[in-house]
């Protein structure tokens, strides 16, 4: 048995619960378990034309498997259900349209011929920076949608602002009403999924696997749809997306690398563990065909005719550590995405690009408090576009747009990732320059705060 149970550590697991095991043989086995993430929030005023609103919601209610044929070949799959809470941004609540239907949020085959040579094909999470890489699960902050607050923006700001004409360019034609167009996320991968809230994850193939003692080395390489040859329809040709990780683990000074496909964000003081990761992704985007999304009518060439090729680079670092009674965590990335299509302020042309970083701390008290673990989390972000919102008092030239997120949250861990719940406040600021690209003459979006308590099991 202790053999079954450490090889459900492999690929994608992420937590510590093992669920319900159906054990054919040693070799022949699978885990099947039920993960739910509850939340109650106090949310802020997205908008000038808002209204605070306190609401109540199924965050995610996930039914996982995983198991192997044999020691060679493994699979896995995440269900996420439907909450039948199809709330939508009207000025009185918070849109919490979550799973409006059932849907297979990864879906696996992993080949593991050996611990430095792995392939996984199929619907996975995406190696790309350490956030998109980690299980849902495992976030020390809590993350709604894959961006927390600026799918807010995104989302409720450009309903409430919605209108019946382009107040500015920023304006586009969402099937018969006006919207501005959404503020691009640094921190979202080139993945198909952010048309179907699936952002983190691509369909494709990887190549992976660690290398020497303790993961001094785990690389990850990849082809899968992406973003350009997906979720903007019209391509003239089919472009895949490509893409490359690397962590690297100081070994040598006593620390341990994550063997595992996905990575954590926290060992709750389990690991001394120091990564340093880089990772980069490509895709062409070819404009020799007029590009039109039927969906959103957003012309991403612009009427250019020359292909281009988008790139994205991230650079992210964790160190975790146990001092007596106390666990420092420590995280930070950097993020750089760009040539992003075309876009057009009048004659000028451009090319988008959308820029980033976060740093984040928790600091767990390893000693149980009640039925618990206290810990303190801080996390700051600040993302920016350039090249992509036409500036509204000079329709001639582009204007930089940015947002800021602080988070303050206190962690109550009762089982580590398996039983936890959050309770904290998240400040979003968008900058001047954003509220003006994004205002329809009367109204615009503001600064808000969400207060959010969640609840989380794993089994």
């Amino acid at each position: 048995m202790k053999k079954v149970i450490f090889a459900l550590g492999f690929c994608f697991m992420a937590s510590n619960s093992y669920g319900v095991l159906l054990k054919a043989s040693n070799d022949k086995f699978v885990d099947a378990g039920l993960k739910l993430s509850i939340w109650a929030q106090d949310n802020g005023k997205v908008t000038t034309n808002d209204h605070k609103s306190v609401n109540f919601s199924v965050e995610n209610a996930r039914l996982y498997f995983a198991g192997q044929i044999n020691p060679v070949v493994q699979f896995g799959a995440n269900i996420d259900f439907s909450d039948n809470n199809v709330l939508i941004p009207d000025g009185s609540a918070r849109s919490h349209d979550k799973m409006q239907y059932t849907i297979v949020k990864d879906a696996f085959i992993n080949f593991k011929f050996k611990k430095s040579f792995q392939v996984t094909a199929g619907l996975f999470l995406d190696p790309w920076s350490r956030i998109p890489l980690e299980d849902l699960y495992s976030f020390i902050v809590p993350i709604e949608d894959y961006n927390p607050g600026v799918s807010e923006i995104d989302i409720d700001g450009a309903k409430l602002l919605q209108t019946s004409y382009a107040v500015n360019p920023n304006y586009l034609n969402y099937n018969g009403v006006y919207k501005f167009k959404p503020f691009i996320k640094p921190l979202v991968p080139f993945t198909f999924g952010s048309d179907v809230g699936n952002a983190f994850r691509d369909t494709g193939i990887a190549i992976w696997g660690d290398i020497a003692k303790h993961t001094a080395l785990k690389y990850y390489i990849m082809a899968g749809n992406g973003r350009y040859d997906y979720q903007y329809g019209n391509n003239a040709k089919s472009n895949l997306k490509y893409g490359f990780r690397i962590e690297l683990t100081p070994t040598f000074l006593g620390y341990k690398g994550e063997p595992d496909y996905v990575d954590k964000d926290t060992f709750f003081g389990k690991r001394k563990t120091l990564t340093f990761s880089f990772a980069y992704q490509q895709q062409r985007i070819d404009c020799s065909n007029p590009w039109l999304n039927s969906v959103n009518q957003t012309n991403i060439c612009n009427g250019q005719t020359s292909s281009t090729t988008a790139k994205a680079y991230t650079f992210d670092v964790l160190w975790e550590q146990k001092f007596g009674d106390f666990v420092p965590n420590v995280q930070g990335a950097w993020l750089l995405q760009k040539d992003l299509g075309f876009s057009k302020a009048n004659s000028n042309i451009s090319q988008p690009e959308a820029k980033g970083y976060y740093l984040q701390t928790q600091l767990l008290y390893d000693r149980y408090i009640g039925i618990g673990k206290p810990a303190l989390v801080l996390r700051y972000e600040e993302d920016k576009n350039k090249n992509y919102y036409v500036d509204p008092a000079n329709q001639n030239s582009f204007i930089t747009t940015k947002v800021f997120l602080t988070d303050v949250f206190v962690n109550y861990y009762i089982d580590n990732e398996n039983t936890n719940m959050s309770f904290g406040i998240q400040f979003l600021n968008p900058d001047a320059n954003l509220i003006n690209a994004t205002s329809n003459g009367k109204d615009t979006i503001r600064a808000f705060n969400d207060w959010t308590l969640a609840f989380r099991t794993v089994f």
